[in-house]
């Protein structure tokens, strides 16, 4: 339960404070200015989601990280990351110093004892320190440069890193390394606050102190899962975990050097900025790094066990392969679409739903209302709850409803927090719960309604009130792949129906808030009754 608590504040967290961050930007100074070459946005955007993100993950970690030396010299050196990175995000700071920040940051880790000790061809003996320690400080630092450099589409640092997140999460129940699914967990909770408010086209960008804050963490976590007493996996398996970063960055800072630039020097050579020459969407590049990333991870998955030689050459090819493309197409100039506009198919395939007005007019109350009846029916089938978890319902209970009544001037930001924190723990409980004759249908069923009247009011207007975004293709992977993953440490089929029946219910509550209501009564009074029934049961 503890790894739920703490990837749900990590998530609350971030999302409460990314529209504050948003709002003062300006007073702070962090603004991402667009008058830039490089750049693809064309206002001034605010930079301080890597705070969000920080704030977000570093709270309930201080409560619930157990005290030890490798975790103390990870959060000294995550701190140390973020202070830089704010700075630079203010001062533009020379990237001398930006280097000198993730040194100190690097060398903190090293010191508690965060070592690469294990190196490819070497077998499980411990390696000489003199190839430890400079592997250790040239693997941390360069990742988290690569990850720093690939930030250059909206959702693209932030969703790769993501993936690399979930990947070190399963190694570390796999191997029951529990503080290691703890941060790694906590981290993506933060990233996934984030990418709603990141994802194209973005309101918010991580700037530095998110992108060095996640290429750190991500790097350092691999380091530990992958070095672990209790780990079997290949020593070469944090290349593919963290391959595609890595691979950007030799591919830019070779091409600078082959036209004898500095290997910091500025351009748009890189990965999203060749596949956008080619004629891909903004969003098309995104996806299509997203799917690159997703097969090494699935790779990292499939070959841990391989020989050190099997995962090198495998991931030789893997670069090649892109790399090739990227050279054919670009000598034979190939395009995938001229800017030319062409005719708008939406408009044909809407022309018949649109005439169902009813159905677009009252589309949020309808949701609103099923939203509602889910939660509380759910509640109300669940039997034999433990105590600490009603004591728990009825405290989130209160403060919710406590909320609702001081924050009345701010309904989407209280109904955000609102339905998805009762989201979370009703179905949970509801999906782990031994209910009798199978009356997890009755919830399935309506919820299989939601989805599909949802999918029905998304495509009754052009207007993107709503729409789906490459987040959506990650939280697509979730749901497909995890439950398939062999873990003993979870219970697959729960793990599943948890994914399936919160991403329903989280989408539904995301479609009525995009509606630009100002009252979400329904939904909240049944968020809160639903938790009022978990906590009579159980008290």
């Amino acid at each position: 339960m503890e790894l739920i608590y703490s990837f749900t504040v990590a998530l609350f967290l971030t999302i409460a404070l990314i529209p504050v961050l948003i709002k003062y930007s300006a007073q702070l100074q962090l603004l991402d200015d667009p008058n830039d070459s490089r750049k693809v946005h064309e206002v001034a955007i605010p930079r301080s989601g890597g705070l969000a993100i920080a704030i977000g993950v570093f709270l309930p970690l201080v409560f619930m990280l157990p005290v030890g030396a490798e975790f103390k010299g990870l959060l000294s050196g995550a701190v140390i990351i973020v202070i830089f990175g704010i700075l630079d995000d203010r001062f533009e700071l020379n990237y001398k110093w930006k280097f000198l920040g993730q040194i100190i940051a690097v060398i903190a880790v090293m010191s508690a004892g965060i070592l690469i000790h294990r190196v490819p061809f070497l077998g499980f003996a411990d390696a000489p320190l003199w190839v430890v320690y400079p592997l250790t400080f040239l693997f941390l630092l360069g990742v988290t440069n690569a990850v720093n450099l690939t930030d250059g589409l909206d959702g693209l640092a932030a969703g790769t890193t993501l993936l690399s997140l979930v990947l070190i999460t399963i190694f570390a129940l796999k191997i029951d390394y529990a503080p290691v699914a703890l941060v790694s967990l906590t981290v993506i909770g933060g990233v996934l606050g984030f990418l709603r408010y990141n994802t194209f086209p973005a309101r918010i960008f991580m700037g530095d102190t998110g992108s060095q804050f996640l290429g750190f963490t991500a790097a350092t976590l691999a380091v530990l899962v992958s070095q672990a007493e209790t780990a079997a996996f290949s020593p070469a398996v944090p290349l593919l975990i963290l391959g595609l970063p890595i691979l950007d960055t030799i591919m830019v800072m070779s091409i600078r050097l082959k036209e004898r630039r500095s290997p910091f020097s500025p351009d748009k050579n890189h990965l999203h900025h060749q596949l956008m020459a080619l004629g891909f969407r903004h969003y098309e590049a995104v996806a299509l790094i997203y799917l690159a990333q997703i097969a090494l991870v699935l790779s990292a998955y499939l070959f841990c066990y391989e020989s050190d030689v099997f995962v090198l050459i495998y991931y030789v090819t893997f670069c090649a392969v892109i790399l090739g493309f990227l050279f054919v197409s670009n000598r034979r100039q190939w395009r995938i679409r001229n800017d030319e506009p062409v005719e708008n198919i939406e408009d044909r395939r809407n022309k018949i739903l649109r005439k169902m007005e009813w159905v677009y007019q009252f589309s949020s109350h309808v949701v609103e209302v099923m939203v509602a009846v889910i939660l509380v029916s759910s509640a109300i089938l669940v039997s034999d709850i433990r105590g600490d978890f009603a004591i728990t319902a009825l405290v989130l209970a209160v403060v919710l409803t406590g909320l609702w009544w001081f924050f009345r001037a701010s309904p989407a930001i209280v109904t955000r927090a609102t339905g998805y924190t009762a989201s979370v723990f009703v179905v949970y409980l509801f999906s782990v719960s031994e209910l009798a004759n199978n009356s997890h249908l009755v919830v399935d069923g309506l919820l299989l309604a939601l989805a599909l009247f949802l999918m029905l009011s998304i495509r009754m207007t052009r207007r993107e009130e709503f729409r789906l975004d490459t987040q959506d293709l990650l939280i697509l992977l979730m749901i497909v792949v995890v439950p398939q993953l062999p873990l003993a440490a979870m219970d697959q089929l729960s793990l599943g129906q948890v994914v399936l029946r919160l991403a329903a219910l989280m989408y539904a509550c995301e479609f009525i808030l995009a509606k630009n209501r100002t009252s979400f009564r329904c939904l909240n009074a049944g968020a809160i009754l639903s938790l009022v029934i978990l906590a009579s049961h159980g008290i």
